[in-house]
């Protein structure tokens, strides 16, 4: 009877979760590493983390497919339109303020953060976390911070970041955070300023594949390497873009300056300031006539797109694959030499990153279809063995059943 009952309260206790000693989880993300590059140049550390874990063909990123957005939904397993993060900038019409990655105080500042990222779940739960730059952590949000968090600064190389991350796993037992986030800026910055097909991108991806190999050796060295399960990701891919594929706003737009302009590159959002020199109509009117991009009314956004929210402009503009959105004051102002962008819809395979896991609780040399990012949350949760942070107002969205199969025992 004594054995019966310790069963059932095993069963119960362990559908509600709770934390696993043994267990550690380390996300690193690798910004802007497109899914096909890997097809580019010899990643031997890529290649043998593949072999010995799971590689899917591609990650596809919410809308829109832009760093903040993104990093902030694999953190929560939510959209962007409900975790609210729904651009590196944006303006938030409850608070009248302006969000900006550039900010420092506003990326600190909680308030402009729904939903629950991964290391609030854990911490909670009496997890130790720690991030080194991701997307949200050096916030407070609902209360919580990371146990180990870091002030944004871009000039910390990343073998410097790799060693932190293997130093905070030698930490005393007490002390030791058992999820970990790390983030590295590369091959983004290079597919920005170069391309996703110039040759500066071959160097960027081999770096990373350097750096990956000096992480896995940084792991494998430590008493607890058994137990580590790792995940690779990044939050979207790039386009090759062009001077020679940009929309100007001002030759469409008679009144340009009655609409707040929300937004550049592959996405702009428009609010009319003043309905009595401009209707909606007039508006509406004149960028559904926009060359090269795709024009949507606030409440007939794609399905997919999971972008509705208080937010949201009244017009929302997303250029096509490869071209650009500017104004004329934004032109002027400034010397246009991007060659790489995303930004785009989710679906085009341009804007797909990559997800790779390993460890003694995942398969190995196996490899999934693609599938969208908010799934890695849930994932996480498992991995971890902590219950999944719930909500219907702004609780994730993505399903532990999308990536249970890569699970040894799921």
């Amino acid at each position: 009877m004594k054995n019966i009952l310790l069963i059932l309260f095993i069963i119960i206790f362990s559908s509600f979760g709770f934390s696993d000693e043994n267990s550690y989880v380390i996300m690193v993300s690798f910004d802007g590493f497109r899914h096909d590059y890997l097809d580019k140049t010899n990643t031997p550390n890529f290649d043998k983390f593949a072999q010995n874990g799971v590689k899917a063909k591609s990650l596809q990123p919410v809308f829109p497919s832009l760093t903040f957005p993104n990093h902030y939904s694999l953190a929560t397993g939510a959209y962007a339109g409900t975790h609210m993060i729904t651009g590196n900038s944006f303006y938030d019409k409850k608070f009248k303020e302006f969000y900006s990655l550039r900010d420092a105080e506003k990326v600190r500042n909680g308030k402009f953060y729904k939903s629950e990222p991964i290391w609030v779940t854990a911490e909670k739960q009496n997890v130790k976390s720690a991030s080194y730059f991701w997307v949200g952590s050096e916030a407070k949000i609902k209360g919580f911070r990371p146990s180990i968090y870091k002030h944004y600064d871009g000039k910390i190389s990343f073998k410097t970041r790799v060693d932190s991350v293997i130093s905070w796993l030698q930490y005393p037992k007490e002390n030791r955070p058992h999820l970990i986030m790390l983030y590295f800026s590369e091959p983004d910055h290079t597919g920005h300023e170069d391309g996703p097909n110039h040759e500066n991108i071959i160097t960027s991806i081999q770096e990373m594949d350097e750096i990956l190999g000096y992480l896995m050796n940084g792991l494998q060295s430590l008493d607890i390497a058994e137990k580590i399960q790792t995940i690779l990701v990044s939050d979207h891919g790039m386009s090759e873009v062009s001077t020679n594929r940009i929309v100007l706003l001002d030759n469409y737009i008679s009144e340009i300056d009655n609409l707040y302009v929300n937004g550049r590159g592959a996405i702009v959002q428009l609010d009319i300031k003043s309905k009595q020199s401009q209707t909606y109509s007039t508006v509406w009117n004149q960028i559904t006539k926009i060359p090269n991009i795709t024009a949507y009314k606030k409440d007939e956004l794609p399905k997919h797109f999971h972008f509705n929210n208080r937010n949201t402009g009244e017009f929302v503009l997303v250029a096509n694959d490869g071209w650009l959105i500017y104004t004329k004051e934004f032109v002027e102002n400034r010397d246009i030499t991007v060659r790489g962008m995303h930004g785009y819809d989710p679906k085009i395979k341009n804007m797909h990153g990559i997800f790779l896991a390993q460890g003694n609780k995942i398969k190995r040399n196996l490899e999934i279809d693609s599938f969208e990012n908010i799934h890695v949350y849930p994932l996480v949760c498992k991995l971890l063995n902590i219950t999944p942070y719930y909500s219907l107002i702004d609780g994730p969205q993505g399903k532990l059943e999308v990536l249970k199969p890569i699970l040894i025992k799921n």
